[in-house]
């Protein structure tokens, strides 16, 4: 049997669990292999008709997931899985937005030997002031430890959200925690969450303030909520139901760590960042304080290019947001090689006459295609016209990419891409037009997230994702997310100004503009957007 790429001894009538137990793979579980706490999740690349039907606790799986406590070894044959953290995903952050010279007033503070937040005692000072920022990704988790005493930044540390299984999409997240409940996708994470926050610090008691970033339904998800009302319209977080009907001042989220169940200081404070409104999430309001948006006076915009693409057009004045439900095939979902920025994923793609020249992640054997790779190869079979601008093909079905592997592309593949593309153009002609300019009025144009970082500019304007605007207006600033979250970690006062502030920024409803279809269809081309 092989379970995370390591091959390991079975026996029959042995769980899967049982066997990656004894040769030492730790697979998270909190109630001891009964199949209560659902977090032994596995995916189950082959073997399938080697192990037990689905039991009673594990109904609620679809696909190739099982419970490793559930899973049993039936026969003798191929059988291959993977927990659900396959490897650490490198996070490149752009240094550019990084400072040595933080705002530092943070809420955690010492007095003689005690800890306080708010100048509310929590604990004794033994010697460490320890923060962490997690930033809650649909595809990625990302977490930062911080010294909350000399505003330094400690480590670093990465992983797959383990909510995959229930979907690669928020909506689908929404459905699977409305149809099965019990806060089972809240669990599987915390207990991902609990093993890094272990593997960052051994003393992970003194971490006595979390800030927490991610989009509005990973966000409420990770505290708990129910995530219903996002799913559908008006699409709002309860709490900015409760925000509108007056019950709360703001949409952040406060616990402590006793309640969150994080192996950190119970009487710690988990701070989730407020909303922008409906899917525009807290991860964008971090983005803006990573950039210093209430700062601008020319007109800006933030693009975060994901399964769902968040953008915010203005200044400090007067400002525009809206969520495009783009879909995760610039992710790789539903790509028929589409894959996450893993080892093994082609980056990037050139055509030359007859010769295609990639790169690989690590250098190694390709596996699949992440979403720069996917950018390169629509906007090179564009530019050699092996694609029309409809995104058919000229001559064949289908486009080899490797050959060794036998890695391509095929027009349905082309077709998801499209649609993707063709919601983004949307987004990006109605918010120019709500706030009444063109898209050569942008002095910055700023691409955040780690697909933002790596996607090629020409061939992103080629294949009409980007306008064809100056290139020397666009800045590529990576994960700036949690460098707004190790802001807001460092400076209470930065925090609370923001909770005012993107109270200012205009929510855009894209499908309720009367020339969304419009935009949309000519989107879905591969042509200049206009």
């Amino acid at each position: 049997m092989k379970i995370d790429k390591k091959y390991i001894k079975i026996q029959i009538n042995q769980t899967i669990f049982e066997a990656a137990e004894k040769e030492g793979i730790i697979i998270p579980s909190s109630c001891k292999k009964q199949g209560k706490c659902k977090e032994c999740l596995v995916e189950i690349k082959t073997g399938m008709e080697n192990l037990n039907p689905k039991t009673q606790e594990e109904s609620h799986l679809m696909g190739t997931f099982r419970l490793a406590c559930q899973a049993k070894i039936e026969k003798e044959g191929k059988i291959e899985c993977q927990t659900l953290k396959r490897s650490e995903i490198s996070i490149e952050e752009d240094s550019s937005l990084a400072k040595t010279d933080y705002e530092f007033d943070p809420a955690v503070t010492t007095n003689g030997k005690k800890v306080f937040i708010d100048h509310q005692e929590i604990d004794k000072y033994q010697g460490t002031l320890l923060g962490l920022a997690i930033d809650i990704g649909t595809t990625t988790v990302v977490l930062k430890l911080v010294d909350l005493e000399n505003a330094k930044i400690l480590k670093t540390s990465s992983f797959e959200n383990p909510q995959r299984y229930a979907g690669t999409n928020v909506m689908s997240r929404i459905e699977y925690d409305t149809l099965f409940g019990k806060k089972e996708l809240k669990r599987i994470l915390n207990a991902h969450l609990a093993k890094a926050i272990l593997s960052l610090t051994e003393k992970p008691e003194f971490i006595y303030e979390v800030v927490i970033g991610g989009n509005t339904t990973m966000r409420d998800l990770f505290f708990g909520l129910d995530v219903a009302s996002i799913g559908q319209t008006p699409y709002l977080s309860i709490t900015e139901l409760n925000q509108n009907k007056g019950i709360s001042q703001s949409t952040a989220i406060v616990s402590i760590g006793k309640k969150m169940h994080l192996p950190i200081c119970s009487k710690a404070r988990v701070y989730g960042l407020p909303l922008i409104g409906s899917h525009v999430g807290a991860d964008t309001t971090a983005t803006l304080m990573a950039i210093d948006f209430d700062r601008e006076n020319e007109h800006v915009l933030i693009m975060d290019i994901g399964t769902n693409t968040e953008i915010v057009i203005g200044n400090k004045n007067n400002s525009f947001a809206a969520s495009s439900p783009s879909g995760p095939a610039f992710e790789g979902g539903g790509i028929t090689f589409g894959m996450p920025a893993l080892q093994g994923a082609i980056e990037k793609i050139k055509i030359t006459n007859d010769d295609i020249e990639i790169n690989i992640v690590g250098n190694g054997k390709a596996v699949g295609i992440c979403g720069s790779g996917l950018i390169d190869a629509l906007g090179e079979l564009k530019r050699t016209e092996k694609i029309n601008e409809v995104g058919r093909f000229e001559d064949d079905d289908l486009f080899v990419i490797e050959k060794e592997s036998n890695i391509y592309i095929t027009e349905n593949d082309i077709n998801l891409l499209a649609q993707t593309k063709g919601a983004n153009a949307a987004a990006l002609n109605i918010l120019v037009k709500e706030l009444g300019i063109e898209f050569d009025d942008i002095q910055k144009f700023y691409l955040a997230g780690g697909f933002g970082k790596h996607i090629d500019l020409e061939a992103s304007i080629r294949i009409g994702l980007l306008p064809d605007i100056d290139r020397s207006k666009f800045i590529q600033i990576g994960n700036a997310a949690m460098e707004g979250l190790v802001r807001a970690l460092f400076s209470k006062s930065k925090r609370d100004y923001y909770e005012k502030f993107i109270k200012t920024i205009k929510t855009v409803n894209l499908e309720s503009d009367p020339d969304f279809f419009d935009h949309f269809v000519n989107g879905c081309q591969f042509i200049p957007i206009c």
